[in-house]
């Protein structure tokens, strides 16, 4: 079996597994979380650009997008103090990552706080919301590294949203090397990590900053 095939079943794994967890949800719970939900200008739904990720609406009302084919913006850093609505930007994304193409942009979440997430789990281009102190973080990271190499050849692509890097040590998550691997060479293979911190608490691990060139700011 090539590499291609193996990921395209592993891909196909993960949403079989998800949309067992989305039987158990009401038809409420399940509108809820519906990818059109996103708040965005009904007009543009229909007309993005393949690959492209609406980061928000300007004020003329036109998108502010990113080319996820294009890696020179690197991963994306949300910062700002806590409570300014950091998870809200990741959660803003990975319900605009399904508006064009469900299957062309997927999602997957590493939080400390997976209860904040629980409505998006439903939503059919998710990959799973994965507890950051649970092994099952590390083992979705880890299979995003050998998922990596086939990407490429693919149309696909897959956003990282972590929740929090500023709260994973500490928390039973490692900050290990396929963290670090993914933040260096993702974008480049179609695998793109937004990562969401508060300044305020990165005074023991600042050199994370260094793999950010794009950062979107809130209230410091």
């Amino acid at each position: 079996m090539s590499t291609i095939d193996q990921f395209l079943l592993g891909l196909k794994a993960y949403q079989e597994i998800q949309a067992e967890m989305n039987k158990s949800k009401t038809p409420t719970e399940l509108a809820e979380a519906s990818p059109h939900s996103t708040g965005l200008p009904t007009e543009l739904s229909g007309s993005l650009p393949a690959g492209s990720l609406i980061l928000g609406v300007a004020e003329d009302r036109l998108p502010v997008l990113l080319n996820l084919y294009d890696s020179s913006p690197g991963p994306l850093l949300v910062a700002g103090d806590r409570a300014c609505g950091k998870t809200a930007v990741l959660q803003w994304l990975a319900r605009a990552s399904g508006v064009a193409d469900p299957g062309e942009i997927e999602f997957g979440v590493v939080t400390p706080f997976p209860e904040e997430w629980t409505e998006l789990e439903a939503l059919p281009n998710g990959l799973g919301v994965w507890p950051a102190y649970h092994p099952s973080a590390h083992q979705f990271l880890t299979q995003l590294v050998h998922w990596a190499e086939a990407l490429p050849k693919t149309r696909q692509v897959i956003l990282l949203l972590v929740d929090g890097l500023d709260l994973l040590s500490g928390n039973g998550f490692s900050l290990g090397p396929e963290l670090r691997w993914l933040l260096t060479h993702g974008p480049e293979r179609q695998i793109w990590p937004v990562v969401s911190t508060n300044p305020a608490h990165l005074s023991h691990m600042l050199d994370w900053l260094n793999y950010f060139r794009t950062r979107i700011l809130g209230r410091v």
